[in-house]
C-alpha cells in the first residue's frame, strides 16, 4: 500500500512542480504585455505547499530525508536497524500528535453539528472553513487539506517501515 500511495504521490508533485512552472510562466508573459495575473503568485504559493507535503510524504517512504547517520553506518546491522525501529517510532508518536491537532483544529464533528459554518465560526472562534484567499477568492480550507492527507499517507509509510522491519528480522 505504501509503494502506491507513493507513486501517487511522485505523479502528485510532479503535475504540482509543471502547473507551478506553468502558472510562473503565464505570469512573465502576462506582465511583459502589460496585463499581469495577479493571482498566479498566490497560487503558485499555495500550489507549492501542495507539493512540498506530497514530497515530504514521499521522502518518508522512500527515506530519502536528510539524516545523519554516522553512528548507525559504524555500528552493525541489528543495531542499525534498532535505531531505525526507534526513529520510525518517534515518527509514529509525531504523526499520532499531528493527528490529534488536526482533529481539533478541523473539528468536523463540531462543523457537522453547527447549524451553519458561520455559527460555527462565530461559536468556536475557528474561521478555517469561512477564511478567503486574497486574490483567489477560494476557502483556503481546500489547501489546507494537504494536512490530514499528508498525516495519512505518512503514517501508512511509517506502519510500512515497521512491517518491513519485522520481515527482514524473521
Amino acid at each position: 500500500m505504501s509503494d502506491a500511495v507513493a507513486w501517487v504521490e511522485a505523479r502528485f508533485a510532479g503535475a504540482i512542480v509543471a502547473a507551478i512552472l506553468g502558472l510562473l510562466l503565464a505570469n512573465v508573459v502576462s506582465r511583459a504585455f502589460g496585463r499581469p495575473l495577479i493571482w498566479t503568485d498566490e497560487l503558485a504559493v499555495y500550489l507549492m505547499v501542495l507539493g512540498a507535503f506530497a514530497g515530504a510524504s514521499l521522502g518518508l517512504a522512500r527515506r530519502q530525508h536528510i539524516a545523519v547517520t554516522l553512528i548507525s553506518d559504524a555500528m552493525g546491522e541489528r543495531i542499525s536497524t534498532a535505531l531505525s525501529r526507534v526513529v520510525d517510532t518517534i515518527l509514529l508518536g509525531l504523526f499520532a500528535l499531528l493527528a490529534w491537532m488536526l482533529w481539533n483544529w478541523f473539528d468536523p464533528l463540531g462543523v457537522l453539528s453547527a447549524e451553519s459554518l458561520q455559527a460555527y465560526s462565530r461559536e468556536s472562534f475557528n474561521f478555517l472553513y469561512q477564511e478567503p484567499t486574497t486574490t483567489l477568492g477560494v476557502r483556503k480550507v481546500w489547501f489546507w487539506l494537504i494536512l490530514p492527507v499528508f498525516c495519512l499517507t505518512g503514517l501508512v509509510h511509517v506502519f510500512a517501515r515497521f512491517g518491513a522491519v519485522s520481515e527482514r528480522a524473521q
